[in-house]
């Protein structure tokens, strides 16, 4: 049985030591364009930057390397179409020039995406980068210990602009991220993605959404951008992070189904819709775990997966893929950003009812040194009351928990069980109650209707309704003082059962604090002395980042009427 698998990173090597740990005498052939296999993709920002200082760290295998397990990898080499009927393609050799026919029993593609390139004016200046593989790395790397640039600018504010903002300012250039979304990482709910803002812009990497670039200005180099806003970026370095595509328009026309995006449709099984072809990685399509939906989400861990499936049942095996979760991790700075699940554009594309919490805890107990918060955001189906989603903001213990919740929702488990999960606690660990265990907590609180949740968005819309509501700020007077929300009362939460007459029982009360632990506190005190309107403000003034709230106060005194 003669195997060829096209591409030769994560899904490809993946598939192909499969079928060689399932069939010893199969005959295996990869075709790769690229002359880097198996490499770490996600690693290439650390590579630029000095942090991974040895090539070889990444890219630690070459195609000797599996000759010694009988698979002919062969580089350079890429096929520029499949012949399903005669189960045949066609090769070029990338550095002899010439072309030669192949034949197959059975086909696994895994070639990967290519990098968006958008049409603008200008891109053609030297300067302008794209980073999808070591080679574009390297080009980076020369590019700046040749010419030392000092102001780049990033196209595109996901997780590789993220990523790549950080390296260049290590590498001592000033950074300007454009992003046409409202909120640079477009794939979380905005107010996750503005804690991430702020946090950015307190390093000095300057932001500007809603923005496109209009065109590059340059002689030979390129030296600045023309945005849609009007404004014009000096850069001397552009790194273009806009996306990604499948890479299958060697595919077309043969037959082998395609998604309207390029992506090659695959079943559970990672089989196409052509008998003994198989496809894997970022070049096909997956199907999002809760839903069912189809879905494109390319991603390292995910291309792995997939490879070992498509190897596995391509030898006869029967193994189902669960699906995904769109699990996904990355650090800017000293900052991590995780999420896994439904976010609430998801939830609200499905139609789904579901409530929403903000924890913020520190990662380890605060009497240990070193304590650091994070930033939960929680999704709970109502009916089901299944967590469903979550997005982690923090600098410290934000891996474990976010796998944590992933395993969570990937077992179907509900809010209460949350609260029960038997977690490992020890001083420099965790607390008594993990970060995890407040969620629990708090969403089932919700979801009873034991307590009433406002997110900001909510509170902001009642305002602008022109909802009757006090607002009641419970902290100190001098954590009033630096900021609140505009028209809070303040009433210091110890002084509440004393001054709790000042306040209407008839008006919605939104309580706030700067986490939402005292103000939790707050909200059942004025519950259980006859107000039933009660709402807690989700995660606190800590989380709030929409400006049309906030502003500094302008009196230190307690107004005698809310």
């Amino acid at each position: 049985m003669k195997y060829m698998v096209i591409g030769a990173v994560a899904g490809g090597m993946t598939a192909a030591m499969k079928i060689r740990r399932n069939d010893d005498k199969a005959e295996i052939i990869v075709y790769d364009k690229d002359a880097d296999i198996s490499y770490s993709g996600c690693s290439l920002a650390y590579y630029i930057s000095g942090v991974i200082d040895n090539r070889k760290s990444i890219v630690p295998r070459d195609s000797q390397y599996f000759k010694k397990f009988n698979v002919d990898v062969k580089t350079a080499h890429e096929v520029l179409k499949v012949d399903i009927q005669n189960k045949k393609v066609i090769v070029k050799d990338l550095n002899a020039g010439n072309t030669f026919e192949d034949s197959f029993d059975k086909l696994i593609i895994a070639t990967g995406a290519y990098p968006v390139i958008p049409q603008i004016d200008g891109i053609e200046l030297e300067g302008i980068f794209v980073l999808r593989n070591v080679k574009d790395a390297d080009r980076i790397k020369k590019f700046i210990n040749g010419y030392f640039p000092k102001r780049a600018l990033i196209v595109g504010g996901g997780y590789i602009g993220l990523e790549m903002a950080e390296a260049l300012k290590v590498l001592g250039m000033d950074a300007c991220i454009v992003e046409k979304q409202e909120n640079i990482l477009p794939n979380l709910d905005s107010d996750m993605a503005r804690l991430v803002e702020s946090y950015l812009e307190k390093k000095g990497v300057i932001i500007k959404k809603s923005t496109t670039v209009l065109s590059f200005e340059g002689d030979k180099r390129v030296k600045r951008a023309i945005l849609s806003d009007g404004s014009k970026v000096e850069a001397d370095f552009v790194l273009l992070a806009v996306g990604v595509r499948p890479s299958t328009q060697f595919l077309e026309g043969s037959g082998i189904h395609l998604l309207p995006n390029g992506a090659i449709k695959v079943d559970e099984y990672m089989r196409t819709n052509i008998e003994g072809i198989f496809a894997a990685g970022d070049c096909a399509a997956v199907y999002f775990k809760l839903n069912g939906k189809t879905m494109y989400v390319p991603l390292g861990s995910t291309a792995n997966k997939m490879g070992r499936i498509a190897g596995e049942n391509a030898t006869g095996g029967n193994i189902k893929f669960s699906g995904i979760l769109a699990t996904s991790i990355f650090k800017v700075f000293d900052l991590t950003v995780a999420q896994t699940g439904y976010t609430e554009k998801m939830a609200q594309q499905d139609g789904i009812e579901y409530e929403v919490g903000h924890v913020t805890k520190p990662h380890i107990t605060t009497a240990y040194p070193g304590a650091e918060n994070m930033t939960i955001k929680a999704i709970a189906e109502l009916n089901s009351r299944k967590i469903i989603g979550a997005q982690i903001v923090g600098t410290k213990g934000v891996d474990k928990r976010i796998d944590v919740l992933a395993t969570a929702i990937f077992a179907g488990l509900t809010t209460d069980d949350l609260f029960q999960l038997d977690l490992a606690y020890a001083p420099p660990f965790s607390s008594a109650k993990d970060p995890v265990h407040y969620v629990g907590m708090v969403m089932s609180n919700f979801l009873d209707k034991r307590k009433f949740n406002c997110t900001q968005e909510k509170l902001l819309e009642k305002i602008q309704k022109g909802e009757d509501l006090v607002v009641l700020d419970v902290r100190t007077p001098e954590q009033y003082r630096v900021e609140h929300i505009k028209g809070a009362v303040n009433i210091p939460l110890e002084m509440l059962q004393n001054k709790m007459n000042l306040l209407p029982k008839d008006k919605q009360i939104i309580v706030y604090c700067n986490s939402g632990v005292s103000s939790n506190i707050a909200q059942n005190i004025l519950q259980q002395n006859g107000f039933r309107k009660v709402y807690n403000l989700s995660g606190g003034i800590s989380n709030v980042t929409l400006e049309q709230l906030l502003e500094e106060s302008t009196s230190d005194s307690f107004p005698s009427s809310p």
